[in-house]
């Protein structure tokens, strides 16, 4: 996978693990190392209910930049 850092303030879609689909702003970003467990994390504002979703790197199955 790609560096997290890369999607931030980026629209993106991302498909978990689970075939769960979001699609959002991704607002946050958590690094490994300031993270517990030590997974990098990225935080998504979804479209479609406007809550915020954290997801760590390992439940990524994909992630695609939809616009700047």
């Amino acid at each position: 996978m790609k560096n997290l850092e890369h999607y931030l303030n980026k629209k993106v879609k991302i498909i978990s693990i689970s075939h769960k689909e979001y699609i959002g702003k991704v607002i946050g970003i958590v690094p490994a190392i300031d993270n517990e467990p030590e997974i990098d994390e990225i935080d998504i504002l979804n479209e479609s209910d406007n809550r915020n979703y954290g997801l760590f790197e390992n439940e990524i199955k994909s992630i695609d930049i939809i616009s700047n």
